[in-house]
């Protein structure tokens, strides 16, 4: 006979088994010959292997019980508000504790919380990727731009099949940056992609008809007129549903801490993305998959992406554009013109005449001004030459200062000088005229009919003196002077 306080554990559970179910033991025989109670030997011979420690019944709360409604309506209220303003369970607990006199631990409050909020883990399906569709997105990374720090909007369209992306930054997420990203997008692969799949972004997705479900979309006219150009199709994620386009997020990932970390500096918008195309380069160029995704693209239509607004000239010549101002031509002032709108500039039409270009800011209230805009007006009101806007955001050298501060005599016609001097500048280049302003000044010149004659002897346009030859082999002419008395006559004759 075995012995009980030689065998522990799952020993004796396994002894007790056998005994009974193979060597045909009553529970009574192995009872006595084990010590161990008869209804324990029941159960052992029930079970397996031991079923641990088993609540007949929840353990009684009798701190938190007469909080449990209050606390399942406090997580359903929080079904109906912003995913970001939801009560976490320490919160529950701060609230219960200050506003409604629990005085309980708050462990029995998460778990609670926690035993609500349980609920199946989602399942999903293994899915591949097929050449020739792409997903696309918008991201926020922090990048320095000339010495300053700036939030860039980064566009980003990947091929999941080959996992070969493209990458561009804007200064901000807008229709015209979302259209552009496309085109150059699809200039990098060689083609458009067949379907692609996006989030639901204001400036695809009308707002304002009901809450977003399913896969049916409200499209805005820009979103459509840019499936029109390139004929792919566009399907749309369910909110929240990142994982339905997984590649572009975890690219998204990569590329942030590949490329963006440290933050990164460049001297201008289009040097940061010439780093990320040559980057992009590489990646393409190693893929030894792409050549099935480009088998697959559509090709790509001459397009270049833009919105066109309506715009009014005011009586500074100034249109305004998105909180910002440009000027246009003098001549055009209280006109209705169209505005063409591309991610890093602007360009003013009167009909189908360009008339304005400018580059785009994105800060309120900034001014953008082309002093040759202005320039038919101040030859009319010269006084206002020394403070105008158009004429100090231009950037003259000192030169110009220098002439301006030398023709001046407390006259217009002081002031007129200098306009003319920029009126050589629109024609023949700020270079040109500074260097002739350089001479000017040094001979004491002030006449802008002057400074003209030095710019033109620059390339040679009038010869400082003139030296005639006779060409080879012809004889040099032969002037003769009529005689005084010819003189004479003419006058009898006037007389």
């Amino acid at each position: 006979m075995v012995r009980p306080d030689e065998v522990h554990g799952v020993q004796v559970y396994e002894l007790v088994r056998r005994s009974v179910l193979v060597q045909g033991k009553s529970v009574r025989q192995v009872s006595l010959e084990l010590g161990i109670d008869w209804r324990t030997v029941k159960k052992m011979v029930s079970e397996p292997v031991p079923p641990g420690y088993r609540l007949n019944s929840p353990r009684e709360k009798p701190k938190l019980g007469s909080y449990i409604e209050k606390i399942e309506q406090t997580l359903k209220e929080d079904e109906l508000a912003p995913p970001k303003q939801r009560h976490s369970a320490m919160r529950i607990f701060e609230r219960l504790r200050d506003e409604f006199g629990y005085d309980g631990g708050q462990t029995q409050v998460r778990e609670h919380v926690a035993r609500v909020k349980a609920r199946p883990k989602e399942a999903f399906i293994p899915l591949v990727s097929i050449p020739g569709e792409s997903e696309t997105d918008f991201k926020e990374s922090w990048v320095e731009i000339a010495g300053r720090r700036e939030k860039a909007h980064c566009f980003l369209m990947v091929l999941p099949f080959s996992d070969v992306w493209f990458c561009v930054c804007y200064p901000k997420e807008n229709a015209e940056s979302f259209a552009d990203g496309h085109a150059q997008a699809f200039q990098f692969f060689g083609g458009v992609s067949r379907r692609s799949v996006y989030d639901n972004a204001a400036y695809a997705v009308k707002r304002g008809s009901g809450p977003i479900k399913g896969r049916e979309r409200n499209l805005t006219d820009s979103f459509t007129q840019l499936q029109s150009r390139f004929l792919f199709e566009a399907v749309f994620a369910n909110t929240y549903s990142g994982n339905e386009k997984g590649s572009v997020e975890r690219k998204v990932a990569t590329i942030r801490s590949r490329l963006f970390v440290p933050v990164p500096k460049a001297n201008s918008w289009e040097e940061l993305n010439q780093r990320l195309y040559e980057k992009a380069l590489k990646v393409k160029e190693a893929s030894e998959r792409f050549s099935e995704d480009a088998a697959r693209l559509l090709p790509v239509p001459d397009y270049r992406p833009e919105r066109l607004v309506s715009v009014k000239v005011d009586k500074l010549s100034l249109i305004c554009f998105e909180t910002c101002f440009y000027s246009v031509p003098t001549r055009f002032v209280g006109a209705s013109l169209t505005l063409k709108a591309r991610p890093f500039e602007i360009e003013i039409f009167s009909d189908k005449e360009r008339i304005a270009g400018h580059k785009r800011c994105f800060e309120k209230g900034r001014y953008r001004t082309d002093y040759t805009h202005y320039l038919d007006l101040l030859e009319r009101k010269p006084r206002a030459v020394r403070c105008a806007l158009p004429v100090l955001q231009a950037g003259f050298p000192e030169e110009f200062e220098s002439f301006r501060q030398k023709a001046e005599d407390g006259t217009s016609a002081g002031d007129r000088r200098f306009v003319g001097v920029l009126r050589l500048a629109s024609e023949f280049g700020v270079d040109r005229v500074q260097a002739a302003l350089a001479v000017a000044l040094a001979r004491g010149v002030r006449e802008p009919s002057d400074v003209r004659l030095l710019v033109m002897r620059q390339e040679g346009g009038v010869p400082a003196s003139l030296k005639w030859e006779s060409p080879s082999g012809a004889s040099s002419p032969a002037v003769s002077r009529a005689p005084l008395s010819e003189y004479g006559k003419l006058l009898e004759a006037v007389a």
